[in-house]
């Protein structure tokens, strides 16, 4: 479920429609684990694509519609590194999606991609996978799925809701950070609410 339309909302901006149902559902099941069982998110926005949030005016066109939606008030874009730098990048694109809003914005970069989060609790996905530092996250869940193919509007979700987000966050430096700055954002939500 997302937060009604106008109601107060954190903005979600997302690399493609995988995410747009994976991330709500890993940001809700963190929620639950505070006790914070309201909705508190609104309707993803994929930029359908991470090259479309890298370009010229990009991230912005994505992130200032979050924000404008009636009741946002914070917005989280997630995207994945694919090798760039994640120190050079996150900042790079904060300071660019804070041109576009006075709101609170998070840009949290999955170092490598998506599926590197959801590999770092391998032993929980009911695929045969163990984990190891520094396993290719799309790779091994590709690779565990066959002869079926790794669809991520299907998987992305269904692996996402098997994730140990305890587990997970301790085997991966680029979620835990995520979690904590989304609690950050959750602090501020409940002050303005």
């Amino acid at each position: 479920m997302t937060a009604k339309s106008d109601a107060p909302h954190v903005g979600l901006v997302v690399e493609g429609s995988g995410d747009a149902g994976a991330v709500p559902l890993l940001l809700r099941r963190y929620l639950h684990g505070l006790g914070e069982f309201r909705d508190l998110l609104g309707k993803p926005v994929p930029c359908n694509g991470r090259e479309n949030a890298l370009k010229p005016k990009g991230l912005e066109g994505y992130v200032a519609t979050a924000a404008a939606r009636p009741g946002c008030i914070a917005v989280i874009v997630v995207l994945d590194s694919e090798g760039d730098p994640v120190c050079r990048l996150g900042p790079s694109l904060t300071k660019r999606a804070e041109q576009v809003t006075q709101k609170p914005v998070l840009v949290s970069i999955a170092h490598e991609s998506y599926g590197d989060w959801i590999v770092a609790s391998a032993e929980t996905l009911g695929l045969g996978l163990n984990f190891q530092p520094g396993m290719n996250g799309l790779a091994a869940i590709s690779a565990a799925l066959r002869p079926a193919k790794y669809v991520k509007p299907t998987w992305q979700p269904r692996l996402t809701q098997r994730i140990d987000i305890e587990v997970a966050a301790s085997r991966n430096a680029s979620l835990h950070r995520f979690f904590a700055r989304f609690e950050d954002i959750i602090k501020a939500f409940r002050r303005a609410t």
